[in-house]
């Protein structure tokens, strides 16, 4: 290699900053060691060893990054993001059932195991349903419990969607969506940040069966009510995102901005409302995408933001389908 390419004069990255996580015995991640974006990938011990790179971290991704295909549909039970991600530029994207090469699966697919599922995972009487949420680690673990239908009749609360008073089975769903910001894009290392939105007292901490509490103590020796391992991150003023210090895994934002809807009392040091990563839901209890957890929102958060416009487009279209397909006639 001549000097005068330039490629000669670049020296290997220095990786001393970021969190070596070994997903599988064949993959290994590193994270950002402070803002816990995801930046590359390792995979060894296969015919093809090699470096990938999250897109979510790229300057820019036209002609660099494309979407190809969608591969381990079957690990989510109910086709995952790729119900909503559909099409790229009027072509349909493969579902791969796998590994890419692999049995494709349909649109709309699901598990047999899911379809046979008549109801949620319960803990105790009516009220008490629970939807399990926790880390690739499992380091962070909480709970979710279902809302109020009287919580969720309130105006001021969008951030709750009320069931159906002529469906006995219809339930309150909390309100989730895809996220395009440059935060979410850079703290994530994902050009698509999925969120459920709800009510903290409604996220309970499996450790303590107490809601999840994201303050630290006044008094460093205080024993703390924050779950262990989980690390904070300030994005900007009064804005927090909060993620587990071993896998790296993006689970929870905050904030104390009033401008933004969801804060009655800012002098609190907890949050009433929060966000919660969408991919630490158990898809063994409904589903990756918990659709009935989760009102899946039609219009994306910050979609103008997205550095990749035709992935943006694609996405928006796909889950305005997904919606009208679920609610025919709405």
């Amino acid at each position: 290699m001549s000097a005068e390419s330039g490629v000669g004069d670049h020296k290997p990255a220095d990786l001393s900053q970021l969190t070596k996580y070994n997903a599988s015995k064949n993959l290994t991640r590193y994270f950002c060691s402070i803002c816990s974006a995801y930046l590359l990938y390792e995979t060894k011990g296969t015919s093809d060893p090699h470096w990938s790179v999250s897109s979510g971290v790229l300057e820019r991704t036209e002609g660099i990054v494309k979407v190809g295909y969608h591969a381990f549909l079957a690990d989510t039970l109910d086709s995952g993001l790729a119900h909503h991600y559909r099409e790229l530029n009027g072509v349909e994207i493969p579902r791969y059932e796998f590994d890419e090469g692999g049995k494709t699966l349909p649109l709309g697919w699901k598990a047999e195991s899911l379809l046979k599922k008549q109801e949620p995972s319960k803990a105790g009487g009516e009220g008490e349903e629970r939807l399990n949420v926790y880390c690739h680690c499992k380091n962070i673990s909480i709970y979710l419990k279902r809302a109020k239908q009287e919580e969720a009749k309130d105006p001021s609360k969008w951030w709750l969607v009320k069931g159906k008073d002529d469906d006995p089975t219809s339930r309150v769903r909390f309100r989730s969506g895809h996220c395009f910001c440059t935060s979410c894009r850079t703290t994530s290392g994902s050009l698509i940040q999925s969120w459920v939105i709800l009510p903290r007292a409604n996220a309970i901490d499996a450790r303590t069966s107490l809601p999840i509490a994201f303050s630290f103590p006044k008094d460093a020796n205080a024993p703390s009510k924050r779950p262990q391992g989980l690390k904070q991150y300030q994005s900007s003023n009064g804005t927090f995102r909060e993620f587990c210090g071993t896998c790296g895994a993006s689970t929870f934002y905050w904030t104390k901005d009033p401008k933004n809807g969801r804060v009655r009392d800012i002098s609190s040091e907890e949050p009433e409302v929060i966000n919660v990563g969408a991919g630490m839901l158990d898809q063994e209890d409904g589903g990756s995408r918990a659709e009935g957890w989760c009102s899946w929102s039609d219009k994306l958060m910050f979609g103008e933001l997205g550095i990749d416009r035709a992935g943006v487009e694609a996405l928006e279209a796909g889950v305005k389908a997904a919606t009208s397909e679920a609610s025919p006639g709405a």
